[in-house]
């Protein structure tokens, strides 16, 4: 990926292009794809119906909360941040939302977008903590898991500890498919072709990448790299509060353990896809890549009958893995 810097001294405001046309493939290009395919086929081979369309489809579906919030993990950690507030922020406006539409205090979408909103300024604070305060990433993120998480649950023991959803537009949603496939998926794959389209389309995205690869040189061109690296915990902030609301319909309930550990899985994903944790490369669409591998993974263990909690350690194992994997092929490239 290249830089190219117009000269401040010509008095325009500096331009940055990102281009991949000389960019050579690399590790992280091919690893994801080929990995899927080579595990697609063997766990066809020795778990029965796991290579059917219909299994497929309800991978895409048991995915698809995973996938909205690493869409956004991406981007926070393509500029060199993480949040790991994102499974408490999905539980507080899943328990705003439920609240609003059970008590009929606002309209269903109404609600919806009140839930998201509220999503979205929690992300705000945890740009403001790591831009303003500087605060790391980890710490500020941290502490708002616990925090929002409280918050959330305060909220749920109003309504005795737990919402039911009853009959209404998101449980109709949730069962709902299209073209035969869950309606929560396509919210997805949605949300991806948005990304795409604004990474790398807008001259926002082109800043992501420049701010994710030197920071510092980004600053010196022009761009408010602080500005930039909090609307990316804002834009995650509000896809969790999303993932959340969709979570909510899908199981019908909003309990304190709803969005547990769900940081963890999206960063995973966000691995998987081959975005580097350190930021500057890697590719949304590779994130998508990494959420079905990992839901395919998880998939074939559920087929085969292995335990949630062997499920839970394969998941930590495989971010040591891709991170040790990352590590070395970086220092052999010598980035």
């Amino acid at each position: 990926m290249e830089i190219l810097f117009k000269d401040r001294d010509s008095g325009s405001v500096p331009r940055i292009l990102l281009t991949r046309k000389r960019q050579n493939l690399s590790f992280r290009d091919f690893a994801t794809p080929l990995v899927l395919i080579i595990l697609g086929i063997g766990f066809s081979a020795t778990a029965p119906n796991f290579g059917s369309y219909d299994n497929f489809k309800n991978i895409f579906g048991q995915v698809a909360v995973i996938g909205v919030i690493a869409c956004g993990m991406t981007l926070v950690m393509l500029v060199g941040g993480i949040d790991l507030s994102v499974g408490s922020v999905a539980l507080l406006s899943a328990s705003i939302a439920a609240t609003l539409i059970s008590h009929k205090i606002v309209p269903t979408f109404l609600a919806i977008l009140i839930a998201i909103l509220a999503g979205a300024l929690i992300g705000m604070l945890n740009g403001l903590l790591v831009e303003s305060a500087g605060i790391n990433p980890v710490i500020a993120t941290l502490g708002t898991l616990i925090a929002v998480r409280g918050l959330a649950q305060v909220i749920l023991l109003t309504n005795k500890s737990s919402i039911t959803l009853e009959e209404g537009f998101l449980m109709h949603f949730a069962d709902s498919r299209i073209i035969g496939i869950p309606a929560i998926a396509l919210v997805m794959f949605a949300t991806f072709l948005i990304g795409i389209f604004v990474l790398y389309r807008f001259i926002y995205g082109r800043y992501i990448y420049a701010v994710g690869m030197n920071p510092i040189a980004a600053g010196l061109c022009g761009i408010r790299v602080g500005l930039l690296r909090g609307s990316t915990y804002v834009i995650v902030g509000a896809l969790a509060g999303l993932a959340g609301i969709l979570l909510a319909a899908q199981v019908g309930v909003v309990t304190p353990p709803l969005g547990l550990n769900l940081e963890f899985v999206a960063i995973t994903a966000v691995i998987l896809g081959g975005t580097a944790i350190t930021g500057g490369i890697g590719r949304i669409e590779g994130t998508l890549l990494g959420t079905i591998l990992l839901g395919m993974i998880l998939n074939y263990m559920t087929i085969r009958g292995i335990a949630g909690e062997w499920q839970q350690a394969v998941t930590g194992f495989i971010i040591l893995l891709i991170a040790t994997l990352d590590h070395i092929v970086r220092r052999k490239s010598g980035a």
